[in-house]
Formats: structure tokens, sequence, C-alpha cells
């Protein structure tokens, strides 16, 4: 735990601007729920009125997570890979900020405790490994460019890190749809 908390005070600059990153996405995304016609707020409430009767991480979210990251991977030799981690990270922010009206919709004076179960439980590690993978990357390409100049391989160490996150990142989403979806259903269904 030192480890971590240490590594967060070493990367403030980084977490700082990718977390204001998010938070302007989470704030669009709140915005952009409420610039919606009050036809498709009705249809989206109506859709999602059964949300924790049934999975809320499907087996088509962790093929999701998993290909977009191996196309991060991937395209980060060609320095487009952090620009689509910048976009991803943000539209995470909206896609969790759109969601915060809906569950004020939906469940009122509980929305607040559900919302923070929610996140906790299926967001929270995502979205804290996807701002680690973001720093390594940064660290990745730094020593990629260097290596470039050097016609050296030592750049694939840093690989080795960012490989890694990635699969910690889908074993956190097999946790997630394996017990935590178990816990919604069970807690708020």
């Amino acid at each position: 735990m030192r480890t971590i908390w240490t590594s967060l005070k070493k990367h403030k600059s980084l977490l700082l601007f990718i977390s204001i990153l998010f938070l302007f996405g989470f704030i669009t995304g709140i915005l952009f729920y409420f610039k919606q016609e009050a036809s498709v707020k009705e249809s989206i409430i109506l859709s999602l009125t059964n949300l924790f009767q049934n999975n809320v991480f499907t087996i088509k979210n962790i093929f999701y997570h998993f290909i977009i990251l191996i196309v991060i991977c991937v395209t980060l030799f060609c320095f487009i890979g952090l620009p689509i981690l910048i976009l991803y990270i943000f539209f995470e922010g909206i896609t969790i900020g759109f969601i915060v009206p809906i569950f004020f919709s939906l469940f009122k004076i509980n929305a607040i405790g559900y919302f923070l179960l929610y996140f906790f439980l299926v967001k929270f590690l995502f979205v804290f490994f996807l701002f680690m993978l973001f720093v390594k990357s940064i660290y990745y390409l730094k020593n990629y460019i260097l290596c470039l100049k050097k016609k050296s391989y030592a750049f694939i160490k840093n690989l080795k890190y960012i490989v890694i996150l990635i699969l910690i990142i889908l074993i956190n989403d097999l946790f997630v749809y394996f017990v935590s979806n178990r816990l919604l259903i069970l807690l708020l269904g």
C-alpha cells in the first residue's frame, strides 16, 4: 500500500491532468443527459427500471474493454495510443456522468447510495487502472522515443508494465462480472 501511495505522489501532475479531463467528461455526461428530449429521457428510464434485476456488467463489456485496450497498446508504437487512451478516459467520464441523473430519476432518495455502490463495485478500479495505464503510457512513450534515437530495445521493459496493467484490468473485469454483478443483484435487486 505504501508503494501505491508513493507512486501516486510521484505522478501527481499526470494524475491531476487526467483527473481534470475525467471530471470534464463527467460534467459533460450530466449535461448531455439534460440536453436530451423528454421522450428520450423517459425511454431511457423505462428501459432501466429493472436495472439491478440482471447483470449490469456483461461479457460484451469485457470483450469491448479487451479490444480497446489492445488497440491502445498496439497503437502506442505509432504514438496514436496515448490520444486514444485520453479520449477513452474522457468517454468513461461521460458515461459515468450520464448515469448519475438516471440514478436520481430511478431511485430518488436512495440514488446517491445506489450510485456509490454501483461505482465502487463496477467502475472505481477500472477507472483507477486506466489512470495508471495513462501514467505508464507516458513513461513508455518517453522511453520509446529515447530508444528510437539510440536504436535499442530497452523500451520493452516499460511495455511489459503496460501489458501487465491490461491483464490486471481484464482480471478486474472478470471479478466485476462474476462477483460484483452478484453483489449488486443481491443488495439492490
